[in-house]
């Protein structure tokens, strides 16, 4: 194509070059789009170039790829259960709000959740970067895993305070409404922003992705 285009260019001069009232001035004009062509061209080049990979390197990112994948998929895995303790959360932080008396049950419930939140917590702190990834990649998996640390302990911090401040044998006099203020200044105060790692995994996607095939990365 950009032969056909160089043709036509030279084509169009030639035919400037006759009606053009200043020969030294047209000169100049030539000589600038010689430059830019020379530079369009070079940038065209080392664009290719990068693009061209051997089999083996194909195969390797199709290899890290899958190694990444199955990562993936059991990560998702713990961030689910991380948001199902969080919605169980809010659902007995709730239903405090309305209660007339303060049942005994609700303990047992922060309890339980309490446990639950604990073991996903221990299984964050096992997360581990695949050693075939690249640098590059394992760099971002590791700063993923570090997120995803401080996410689940501010989330073990919060149910643990309220599961403790819920135990009516802590207080002789335990008042339900000093309960819900503690449980909503330590939800303001300690609840973390968000989990976010959308950019990070984005850039993962686009390392192991091979040219040319762009819908590869939507299966990770």
């Amino acid at each position: 194509m950009i032969y056909i285009l160089s043709i036509i260019g030279v084509l169009i001069l030639a035919a400037l070059y006759r009606f053009f009232p200043n020969k030294k001035i047209f000169t100049y004009f030539c000589f600038l789009l010689i430059i830019v062509f020379c530079v369009s061209a070079f940038i065209q080049y080392k664009t290719s170039e990068q693009r061209i990979m051997t089999r083996e390197q194909i195969e390797e990112i199709r290899l890290q790829q899958n190694i990444f994948g199955n990562w993936y998929a059991e990560y998702q895995k713990d961030i689910d259960a991380l948001d199902r303790n969080w919605q169980l959360y809010y659902q007995i932080v709730e239903s405090l709000k309305t209660a007339e008396i303060y049942e005994y049950s609700t303990y047992e419930q922060l309890q339980d959740l309490k446990l639950s939140a604990v073991d996903e917590q221990l299984k964050i702190y096992d997360l581990e970067v695949p050693k075939e990834l690249d640098d590059e990649c394992h760099i971002l998996l590791a700063e993923v895993i570090k997120k995803t640390k401080i996410y689940s302990d501010a989330q073990v911090k919060i149910i643990s305070a309220v599961c403790s401040a819920a135990n009516p044998d802590n207080s002789e006099n335990f008042d339900l409404q000093v309960l819900n203020k503690f449980i909503k200044e330590i939800t303001i105060r300690e609840s973390p922003a968000g989990l976010f790692t959308a950019k990070e995994i984005s850039e993962i996607r686009d390392r192991l992705t091979v040219p040319g095939e762009g819908g590869k990365d939507e299966e990770l």
